[in-house]
């Protein structure tokens, strides 16, 4: 699906997602609210931009995505990404985090959330509650791991 955001020079930008037939009329909506509420995404493009839509290079160039026919990292189970039921938001600057360290490689400067930057997600802010508020599960809730830039709906 083709959607409209606010870069980090905040002007209008078109990016693409693709998620699962069931999430894009809620993704519309969700990222339309994000638009108004002009929170800035640095970028948002198909896996298929990134050498075999390799997904370490997509968060390492702070790509906002959905799809990506991958497992869950140090499991044997697909991410919820594979079925296209995950968004992942800014993922440079809200990194994924556990006790083999950070992803991608180049978010750790980002491990600490008391950093402002624009596009950081933060517990209550109005991007998060866009979309905890219609019952997506944030990453940024779980102890183990921390995943600051997923959002999930069963």
């Amino acid at each position: 699906m083709v959607l409209s955001y606010k870069g980090m020079d905040g002007q209008a930008h078109q990016g693409q997602l693709v998620v699962n037939a069931d999430r894009v009329d809620e993704l519309i909506k969700i990222f339309g609210q994000l638009y108004q509420m002009r929170y800035p995404i640095a970028k948002m493009l198909t896996p298929d931009h990134y050498v075999n839509a390799d997904d370490e290079l997509s968060m390492e160039d702070n790509n906002t995505s959905g799809y990506n026919c991958r497992d869950i990292p140090d499991t044997d189970r697909w991410s919820y990404h594979a079925y296209g039921r995950a968004i992942d938001i800014n993922p440079l600057i809200n990194p994924y985090h556990d006790v083999n360290g950070v992803q991608p490689k180049n978010g750790g400067p980002y491990l600490d959330r008391t950093r402002r930057d624009p596009g950081l997600l933060h517990d209550g802010d109005q991007t998060v509650l866009a979309f905890t508020d219609r019952g997506w599960t944030w990453g940024g809730h779980w102890t183990d791991p921390i995943d600051y830039q997923h959002f999930e709906l069963r």
